[in-house]
């Protein structure tokens, strides 16, 4: 009986190992799928500007450090993440085409639901993929096609100015995500406070423009916003009993008006747009949020 148990263990133990390696072969061949699926895109857009009346120059998202200046239009190629990094590097007076380099395939996404998340990208904010790039590249060369005016997020902490502006969302929340945050804000019109002062023990908060409503904000239960929308959406995240102040853990801020914030924990940081630009702030310091930083101007997809 002894050996005949340990005969199944060591097939069923064989199987398991097969299925891993299998698994893990596929999943290989998925990412390696999604880097080709790039590399193309790329390529095949370099191809087009090359046959255009154009000077273009290509540069790496890792390569962007300096404000970018003295062009007519900016070209992303990737997804949503490749456009944000372009916008915080850029003004009101240059317009950014997105091409989702990788969207997602649906059969593949269903095909593969057993096995993994086969999601590729989103590119909410890019209107172009290889398949339509020349013919929205020529509408915007001949001047059919105008860019829309996303709103963006002004920041400032202990009363300075943020440099990078935030085109889909803020989070602040404590480096540790089981401590919990506190902190209290109030939303005012100029000096004028338009609500009373919230206190908060939480998960943190999180701020979203209408372009980034879609995003973190929707999946936590937000409303999407209209994209042109100048407002801004707010949402404490887990709040701990808010008792008397439960209707004030979700809300919406005009264009007119500042959202003041006081931090109370001994360290937090400040997300803007993802993990890539990250702000430290302390116990005592003060964060004001606002739509009032310059607009981003973004050739949009009809279905936007």
């Amino acid at each position: 009986m002894s050996h005949v148990s340990f005969y199944i263990f060591t097939m069923s133990c064989s199987d398991n190992i097969r299925f891993l390696y299998l698994r893990k072969l596929q999943v290989f061949r998925y990412l390696y799928d999604r880097t080709l699926a790039h590399k193309n895109a790329i390529n095949f857009c370099q191809s087009i500007l090359k046959r255009k009346a154009v000077d273009w120059e290509s540069v790496f998202r890792s390569d962007l450090s300096t404000p970018i200046r003295d062009v007519d239009l900016v070209i992303s190629v990737g997804g949503d993440g490749t456009l944000l990094q372009a916008s915080h590097l850029m003004d009101d007076s240059i317009p950014i085409l997105g091409v989702n380099s990788d969207p997602t395939r649906p059969h593949e996404v269903a095909e593969l639901s057993e096995e993994f998340d086969a999601t590729r990208s989103t590119g909410y904010l890019c209107a172009a993929t290889a398949n339509n790039f020349e013919q929205l590249l020529d509408g915007i060369l001949e001047k059919r096609f105008v860019p829309s005016e996303l709103a963006r997020m002004a920041i400032s902490i202990n009363s300075k100015l943020i440099a990078t502006s935030a085109l889909n969302d803020v989070l602040l929340s404590h480096p540790c995500p089981a401590t919990v945050s506190r902190f209290s804000f109030r939303i005012r019109k100029e000096e004028e406070p338009l609500s009373s002062l919230v206190h908060c023990r939480s998960s943190g908060l999180r701020v979203s423009t209408a372009a980034g409503s879609t995003a973190a904000m929707h999946s936590a239960g937000g409303s999407i916003m209209p994209i042109l929308s100048k407002e801004l959406q707010y949402m404490v995240r887990e709040p701990i009993f808010p008792g008397a102040s439960s209707q004030l853990m979700h809300g919406f801020l005009k264009s007119y008006e500042t959202m003041d914030i006081a931090w109370f924990c001994k360290e937090g940081l400040v997300y803007i747009d993802g993990s890539h630009v990250v702000h430290s702030i302390q116990l005592g310091d003060t964060i004001e949020l606002s739509s009032r930083a310059p607009p981003l101007n973004v050739y949009l997809s009809p279905h936007s």
